[in-house]
């Protein structure tokens, strides 16, 4: 009986499709920007629509394959860019007009949606022409969007652009104040560490780190990009659907700004002599007819 009861339960394991383990699913959702058509010619054939806002769960996504059917209403949900095969570069380059575009703050209305939506595209196949118009089929008025992917292109482009003392060393003596100023005034886009030795203090554009009073060990600072909101990547695929992306910043590198303290130097005279004496130095220095000569070993 033990046998038989055991058999029907392998049986019935085996037979459940819940039990085969696959990637989180989402339903896609379509919202109709009314008054806002695209036209996408590619290989020479028109294709046109009125636009979708294609909403996944509670994601706003892009499509990333221009002139590829969205046939399936449930998508694999991803958190890497596993399942495209696109360029180091160009995933890079999505992700940051992804992430400056409708999301970004200020950047909420439909003209950057589909102002990103045609860097996308244009990325992927340069060789297409994307038209927006207020009817479809090339129809109505031609929607000028230029100004969001003027906008947008920026926002990209000074992206990587760090604070200008980033990468380098910053050297004081003990107990002082040094201030630095950023040129590129983007340090109010970083978060700086926290300091082991010293007092850090981020002011507007500018860097103020008090000193340890003692000499202390070369220290690095991290200077971390700031995001809008902690949203992950998402890619969603389904077979030979249409791929879309929720995106975000997946390639943002550190930059960082070394610190280092030194002691101050004690100048110490000799009575009736030229001669001086240097602590933490040795040198000699000789004063006579208006010429000063110094030999430091």
């Amino acid at each position: 009986m033990k046998k038989i009861l055991l058999f029907l339960l392998l049986l019935s394991i085996s037979l459940t499709p819940n039990f085969k383990v696959s990637a989180q699913e989402v339903r896609i959702t379509y919202n109709k920007l009314h008054g806002i058509a695209y036209n996408q010619k590619i290989d020479g054939k028109l294709k046109s629509n009125t636009v979708t806002m294609f909403q996944m769960g509670d994601r706003i996504a892009y499509c990333i394959e221009p002139g590829v059917e969205i046939t399936d209403n449930y998508y694999d949900i991803y958190t890497d860019w596993s399942k495209v095969d696109f360029s180091d570069e160009l995933k890079e380059y999505i992700e940051k007009v992804g992430y400056y575009g409708y999301e970004y703050p200020t950047h909420q209305t439909n003209y950057y949606y589909i102002a990103a939506q045609e860097l996308i595209w244009k990325a992927v196949r340069p060789d297409m022409e994307v038209t927006w118009t207020t009817g479809e089929n090339m129809t109505g008025d031609v929607i000028n969007i230029s100004k969001e992917k003027e906008e947008i292109l920026n926002l990209v482009n000074n992206h990587d652009l760090a604070p200008s003392f980033s990468e380098k060393e910053v050297k004081g003596e003990i107990g002082d104040t040094v201030t630095l100023v950023d040129e590129n005034n983007v340090l109010s886009l970083y978060e700086i560490s926290e300091s082991k030795y010293h007092k850090v203090v981020k002011e507007d554009n500018k860097l103020m780190i008090t000193l340890n009073d003692n000499v202390v060990p070369s220290e690095r600072l991290s200077l971390t990009r700031k995001y809008y909101d902690d949203a992950p990547l998402l890619v969603y695929s389904k077979g030979n659907s249409q791929k879309l992306a929720a995106l975000r910043l997946t390639y943002d590198k550190e930059t960082y700004v070394d610190v280092l303290n030194e002691e101050i130097p004690e100048i110490v005279k000799v009575p009736n002599t030229g001669v001086y004496n240097f602590s933490g130095l040795v040198g000699t220095l000789l004063v006579g007819a208006g010429i000063v000569l110094a030999k430091i070993h």
